[in-house]
């Protein structure tokens, strides 16, 4: 394939980077300038944005040498774009780098979970928002990721861009006070009397389960930990079994007060976390909860509807989920900062379904 140049000026403040330059991009010579070119131009017009306020370039489009992406890092940190897409392989080189330089996570093979996710690359060393994003040549053969990402993620890029252009900084990633630690029982209980005054509660309960080979399985595990959450900047997280018995029952007892008093919030909290709470014997008003999962289906029947979807959809928060995953019991504080951050994140999706709802009210009927 001939040399094929970058597309625009080095100086604007959005970059897209490619992993490589496209064969429909040949007979003019640049980035994004054939048939390909023409669906990214249109998403981005779709998004309120434009191609002429972004910068276009590759790897080096004229090799596949891994090691190429070294001259794009140096060109980053030169002109220094406060927002940089990094399409398809460029996104899963700049999540491996982020592992490389002391994250421990392997994010390699895993640039689906982190798209449109507003991450920062610590090789850069300068303000900015790294976002993992699917190519024009993905978009054009999966017409639901072309509309996803023009409307979730692109739109996202315009909101920041936005404020960008507004103030000359990058807005803050959300800020959430998460209360995880080991918290002496008058605190949990001041807390529960919070929440039982609150008008909606997110509420998610996180298990313990036999794994394939155990005597156990397929035993579906205990509730140990609860989250809960009275606004999307503010979570706690606490064990359901304390060392005391007699602490228990007061814990207990406060909690089902929080639980009846207040609407419910939850993610496939139905399927999943009533069945558990019951069991323990908590009361349920299913009446009074407010499923996000299936308000999401109701909303956006045709999108996924795991709660990582919704947190690209409605929220700024970068993906986060795998923090639930392959922890122990000598980590309960991982897990129940995953915990709070869960409740908080469920919290605001649920604010963002709403805002969907005033737009199309018919959709909702009765629901409280």
């Amino acid at each position: 394939m001939p040399l094929i140049h970058p597309r625009g000026d080095p100086a604007s403040r959005i970059w897209i980077v490619l992993d490589h330059a496209f064969p429909s991009d040949e007979a003019k010579g640049y980035l994004l300038s054939g048939g390909l070119g023409y669906v990214y131009e249109k998403m981005f017009t779709e998004a309120g944005l434009s191609l002429f306020d972004a910068y276009v370039c590759a790897r080096r489009p004229d090799t596949d040498n891994p090691n190429s992406y070294s001259s794009v890092d140096s060109s980053l940190v030169h002109y220094r774009p406060p927002l940089v897409l990094a399409v398809n392989e460029v996104g899963s080189y700049y999540l491996e780098e982020l592992r490389m330089k002391g994250e421990q996570k392997s994010y390699k093979t895993q640039l689906n979970k982190y798209v449109g996710s507003l991450l920062s690359s610590a090789i850069l060393g300068y303000p900015h928002f790294m976002i993992p994003i699917h190519g024009p040549d993905i978009c054009a053969q999966q017409w639901d990721e072309r509309n996803v990402t023009t409307y979730v993620d692109f739109q996202k890029l315009r909101d920041e861009f936005s404020f960008w252009k507004t103030t000359g900084n990058l807005r803050p990633l959300p800020q959430r006070t998460l209360l995880h630690g080991d918290m002496e029982l008058r605190e949990i209980l001041n807390y529960l009397e919070r929440f039982s005054r609150s008008r909606y509660v997110s509420a998610d309960i996180e298990t313990v389960y036999p794994k394939k080979g155990s005597s156990f399985y397929p035993h579906p595990g205990y509730a140990i930990v609860i989250g809960l959450a009275d606004s999307k900047d503010f979570g706690v997280s606490f064990e359901l079994f304390r060392s005391l018995p007699h602490e228990n029952r007061i814990l207990w007892r406060a909690l089902e007060e929080a639980l009846e008093n207040t609407v419910l919030i939850g993610q496939n909290f139905f399927n999943f976390d009533s069945y558990f709470l019951k069991a323990l014997g908590f009361s349920i008003k299913f009446e009074r909860l407010l499923d996000t999962l299936i308000r999401h289906h109701i909303l956006w029947p045709e999108l996924p509807h795991t709660l990582q979807f919704m947190t690209r959809q409605y929220t700024r928060q970068p993906y986060y989920k795998d923090d639930g995953k392959h922890w122990a019991l000598k980590h309960m504080n991982s897990l129940k900062r995953y915990n709070a951050l869960d409740v908080t994140v469920t919290y605001e999706v649920f604010e963002g379904q709403e805002e969907d709802f005033k737009d199309r009210p018919h959709l909702k009927g009765d629901l409280p």
